[in-house]
């Protein structure tokens, strides 16, 4: 039997700031949506898609605290796909969203002033914040 794969990877920009609440059990949970632009060659333009992205537990904090709107973030996860019954009209909704496994914070930082980009990583497994320095040398290591 055949095994299906379910996995995403986003970068785009906050289209606001992430909406921030606890579940009864006290762990946090943090949504937020981001915009992604890509290329229409036959259209001779940029376009842009919205993603809802989900993030639990200390990922949750974490979004809360340093993602803000029109931060650019790498999101990795994977689709879930909602459906209810609209009480209002009695037709059947769905809704696809992103549940957010691990993340990259991308950006400059502020006290970078020799203009070194700066990425901050997160992982749902490690729980770990990364705050590593990044630098493009434009050389593949292998």
């Amino acid at each position: 039997m055949a095994t299906d794969f379910n996995s995403v990877t986003l970068i785009g920009r906050l289209t606001a700031d992430p909406v921030s609440k606890y579940l009864p059990s006290g762990s946090a949970v943090a949504e937020f949506s981001i915009a992604n632009n890509y290329y229409v060659s036959s259209k001779n333009a940029t376009e842009v898609n919205y993603f809802d992205v989900v993030a639990f537990g200390k990922m949750a904090e974490t979004v809360s605290k340093y993602l803000t709107k029109g931060k650019q973030v790498a999101v990795m996860g994977t689709l879930r796909q909602e459906r209810w019954q609209d009480k209002d009209t009695n037709t059947a909704r769905s809704k696809v969203r992103i549940i957010m496994q691990s993340m990259q914070m991308l950006g400059t930082s502020a006290n970078a002033a020799s203009g070194m980009d700066t990425a901050y990583s997160l992982s749902a497994s490690s729980g770990n914040v990364d705050l590593g320095s990044f630098e493009d040398d434009d050389e593949v290591p292998f």
